[in-house]
């Protein structure tokens, strides 16, 4: 018998393009300035970006008080769009707003993967003064390009609560969070 001849298969050479979208999900994101409010907008959002993303990697960090990895990195866009619908600001465990540690979340996620660099998109209502210097000291020096999306008006809007009413202060006033874009536009 003569020599036989097999084609191997090649490897196909995929981009390893890296996003990680960073969500807030602290309690301001309920006010409904936009309609139907901020979460559900910022949530459409996502599925939007993911159903444009063909190839390279994605994952979905969200934040409150502390941050969580909803889907570490993966090319499955689709898996990470049958999730979003169940994210709200009122299933998070810990209350506040907390970016810096969702922006660390997702580095590590990045150095998990073996990745040295990737895109950043934080998804917010805002960002206060205070977390500028945290944001910093969590990117650094590295290779990760931090975007911002920003939700809201600067008109603001009341809280909706689930129980029903409006979230109040300490007070007894209504709040009422308004999009701040100056500490944004300031440290782009």
């Amino acid at each position: 018998s003569g020599p036989s001849w097999e084609q191997l298969p090649q490897p196909v050479q995929k981009k390893q393009d890296a996003l990680v979208i960073v969500l807030d999900m602290s309690l301001s994101m309920a006010a409904q300035d936009v309609s139907p409010d901020r979460a559900t907008r910022a949530r459409q959002k996502v599925i939007d970006i993911l159903k444009q993303r063909n190839e390279g990697l994605t994952a979905l960090v969200v934040y409150a008080g502390d941050a969580y990895t909803v889907t570490p990195l993966t090319d499955d866009g689709d898996t990470i769009i049958n999730l979003v619908p169940a994210l709200s600001p009122f299933i998070m465990p810990a209350m506040g707003s907390r970016p810096d540690k969702a922006l660390a979340l997702a580095d590590k996620l990045i150095i998990d993967a073996g990745l040295t660099k990737a895109n950043f998109l934080l998804i917010t209502d805002g960002i206060q003064p205070k977390d500028i210097g945290r944001i910093e000291n969590v990117l650094g020096s590295k290779k990760q390009q931090l975007s911002i999306l920003t939700v809201g008006t600067k008109e603001g809007a009341p809280i909706a609560m689930q129980e029903g009413g409006f979230k109040r202060d300490s007070n007894g006033n209504i709040i009422l969070p308004k999009l701040e874009l100056k500490t944004i536009k300031k440290n782009a």
